[in-house]
C-alpha cells in the first residue's frame, strides 16, 4: 500500500503516520510525494483545523508536541489552526514504577529509599516525555520528581526521522511560499533536543529563579543539583491550585481574589519580557500555580520551563519601542522598528508595507488606547507581516504569542482587564530608562568603545587592505602576462596555420602545372619544401625553448 524508503529505523512508525494521514483524507499529497500507491477510492480533500488536531492526537508523542509547538507560531500557520492546536493535551498512560526506580536508582546511584524520606508511586501528572512524582527529601522538603519515559528518546528519534523526510517531501510537492515545512521541522527539533534534557531544563528554571528573587509573589521552584541529571529534575513543589482549576470552575474557589491573580500574573510576564529579556514562552493556565488563593494574599507560581524566549538588551529595547508605535498606531515608527529590527527585506516595497499597516491600524484610530485589543491587533500585524514575506524572529512570535495567551487569561479572570493599560509601567520604565543619563553615559561609553577600537585597529586594517591590494596588483600581473603569453603563441600558432595552408596551395598548384609547364611545378615543390622545412624547424625550436623555460 505505501512505499517506505528502507533506511528507517521505525518502518511500521511511519507506516501508522502513512495510515492516519490518509485516514484524514491527505492520501493525494501522499501520492504525489510518490508515498502512497494510486487510490480510486480516495477522495481529495482540505484537512481542517479539528482534522489536523485530531491527526496529532492519534499520533500521539511527537506529533502532540509539534501540533503544541505550532499552536505558538501564528507567522507559521494561519490563526484558526493556532486556536485549535492549542487545545492538544499532552497526556498519557503513566509508565510503571519499577521502571521510575530504575531510571532514578541508574541516574543517581543510589536507591530510591537512600535519596527520599518518601516518594509516591502514582504519578502526580504523565506525559510524553516524562511523569512527575511527588515525594520529600531527608529533610522533609516536599519535591516534584521529573523522571523521563524510558526509551523515548530512540522514539523521538524516529519521530524526528520521519518529520524530516516529510518536511523534505511535502515542500519539494507543494509547491508554495507561504510556509515552509523544513523550517518548522528544524526549529521543533531544536526543542524537541532540548526537551530530552532536564538539564537544559534546570539552568532555564535557575535564571528565572535569580530574576524573581526579590519578587515575593512570584514563585519560582528550586532546582536541588544534586537530585537532578539528564534524565531526572528534582525541584521544590509548589503548594496550590492550578490556574486552569481556578478559571474552569470559580465557584470552588470564591474567595480568590482573581483580578489580584491577573495582575500578578501580567506583571511577573512584563518583567520577564522587557525587565529581563528572558521568559516563559508558554504562559497558559496550566503552567501557572495559584498558591493561597483563598486568602486574599495570592502569589503565583510558574512550572515547565520547556520553552523559554530570550531577548538581547538590543532586541528588548527595539521590540519596546515597535511595541510603542504600535499601540499608538504609528505607521511610520512601525515601519522604522521593523527596519531596524533588519526584518524587511530591501526589495520590500515600503510604501505598500506602510499602506497594509496603516489599513491594519486602521481601526484603531479613534479609539481609547485602552480599549485596543492586543491579541486582534498582534494577529492583523502577523497578517500584514506574512503579505509581505517579513521573516519574524521565533522569539519575537514567541513573545506576541505569550501576550496573546496572558491577555486570554487575564480577561478570562478579570473581563474589564487590559493589557495594554497594565503595561503601561513596564513601557514607561522601559522609556526612562533609555532617557536616564546612566543609560545614555553607558551607551556613550559602548559606542566610545566601539569608536576607539574601530581607530585602533584602523592601522591593522588598513595594512590588511593594502596588502589585499598588492596581492590584487601581482594577481592582476600574472593575468596580464598569461593573456600576452597567450597572445604571443595565439599569434605563432596563427602564422604556422597559413603556411600550412600555403604549402598544401603549392602543391596543389604543381599538381596541376607539372605536366604542361614542369618547371613552374618544381619551383613550387622548391617553395614548398623550403617553408615545410622551416615550419618544422619553428615547432621543434618553440618545443625545446618551453621546456627549457619549465626546467628553470
Amino acid at each position: 500500500m505505501f512505499n517506505i524508503p528502507r533506511k528507517f529505523r521505525g518502518i511500521k512508525r511511519f507506516e501508522q503516520v502513512l495510515h492516519v494521514l490518509t485516514k484524514y483524507e491527505l492520501g493525494h499529497y501522499l501520492e504525489r510525494a510518490g508515498l502512497k500507491k494510486k487510490s480510486l477510492r480516495l477522495r481529495r480533500g482540505m484537512t481542517r483545523p479539528v482534522e489536523l488536531r485530531l491527526i496529532f492526537e492519534e499520533l500521539g508523542g511527537s506529533f502532540v508536541k509539534l501540533g503544541q509547538l505550532l499552536s505558538l507560531r501564528p507567522d507559521l500557520i494561519p490563526k484558526e489552526f493556532c486556536d485549535e492546536l492549542s487545545k492538544l493535551q499532552d497526556e498519557v498512560e503513566p509508565f510503571h514504577y519499577e521502571e521510575v526506580e530504575h531510571v532514578i536508582s541508574y541516574e543517581l546511584k543510589k536507591p530510591i529509599s537512600k535519596l527520599f524520606k518518601s516518594f509516591e508511586k502514582k504519578p502526580l501528572a504523565s506525559a510524553s516525555i516524562g511523569q512527575v512524582h511527588v515525594a520529600r527529601l531527608k529533610n522533609n522538603k516536599k519535591v516534584a520528581v521529573k523522571v523521563m519515559r524510558p526509551g523515548i528518546r530512540a522514539l523521538v528519534q524516529t519521530d524526528l526521522e520521519i518529520l524530516e523526510y516529510l518536511s523534505r517531501v511535502f515542500k519539494h510537492h507543494m509547491k508554495q511560499k507561504i510556509v515552509d515545512p523544513e523550517e518548522i521541522f528544524a526549529e521543533f527539533k531544536r526543542y524537541s533536543e532540548n526537551e530530552l534534557d532536564f538539564l537544559k531544563e534546570a539552568a532555564n528554571i535557575k535564571v528565572f529563579s535569580n530574576n524573581f528573587k526579590s519578587q515575593p509573589k512570584v514563585i519560582i521552584p528550586e532546582v536541588y543539583s544534586e537530585l537532578t541529571t539528564q534524565k531526572v529534575i528534582t525541584m521544590g513543589f509548589i503548594e496550590g491550585v492550578e490556574l486552569r482549576k481556578l478559571m474552569q470552575k470559580p465557584e470552588h474557589y470564591p474567595s480568590a481574589n482573581r483580578k489580584e491573580v491577573a495582575q500578578l500574573v501580567v506583571q511577573s510576564i512584563f518583567q520577564q519580557i522587557f525587565i529581563d529579556g528572558f521568559f516563559h514562552a508558554d504562559p497558559h493556565p496550566g503552567n501557572i500555580v495559584v498558591c493561597n488563593a483563598g486568602t486574599g494574599k495570592s502569589s503565583i507560581g510558574f512550572i515547565d520551563f520547556g520553552i523559554v524566549g530570550r531577548l538581547s538588551n538590543e532586541l528588548k529595547e527595539k521590540l519596546g519601542l515597535l511595541f510603542i508605535n504600535l499601540i499608538s498606531r504609528d505607521v511610520h515608527g512601525v515601519v522604522s522598528s521593523l527596519i531596524s529590527l533588519n526584518m524587511v527585506d530591501s526589495i520590500v516595497d515600503v510604501e505598500e508595507l506602510q499602506k497594509d499597516i496603516r489599513d491594519a491600524l486602521g481601526g484603531y484610530y479613534d479609539t481609547a488606547i485602552d480599549k485596543v485589543d492586543f491579541a486582534d491587533l498582534f494577529f492583523r500585524s502577523i497578517r500584514v507581516a506574512k503579505k509581505h514575506r517579513i521573516k519574524l524572529p521565533a522569539d519575537m512570535v514567541l513573545l506576541g504569542k505569550a501576550m496573546v495567551t496572558l491577555q486570554g487569561v487575564c480577561l478570562a479572570l478579570d473581563p474589564e482587564f487590559n493589557i495594554v493599560h497594565e503595561s503601561k509601567p513596564f513601557i514607561s520604565r522601559l522609556v526612562k530608562k533609555k532617557t536616564s543619563p546612566s543609560y545614555v553615559l553607558k551607551r556613550l561609553a559602548r559606542e566610545t568603545g566601539r569608536f576607539a577600537e574601530f581607530v585602533q585597529s584602523l592601522p591593522d586594517e588598513s595594512q590588511k587592505i593594502y596588502g589585499t591590494f598588492q596581492k590584487a596588483d601581482v594577481a592582476l600581473d600574472s593575468i596580464n602576462a598569461d593573456i600576452q603569453g597567450l597572445t604571443r603563441e595565439l599569434r605563432v600558432e596563427g602564422g604556422r596555420i597559413v603556411m600550412g595552408m600555403i604549402i598544401a596551395a603549392l602543391l596543389i598548384g604543381a599538381s596541376m602545372t607539372y605536366s604542361t609547364e614542369p618547371g613552374l611545378g618544381k619551383l613550387f615543390i622548391a617553395l614548398a619544401f623550403c617553408i615545410l622545412v622551416y615550419l618544422i624547424a619553428s615547432i621543434v625550436g618553440g618545443n625545446f625553448r618551453r621546456k627549457a623555460s619549465s626546467l628553470q
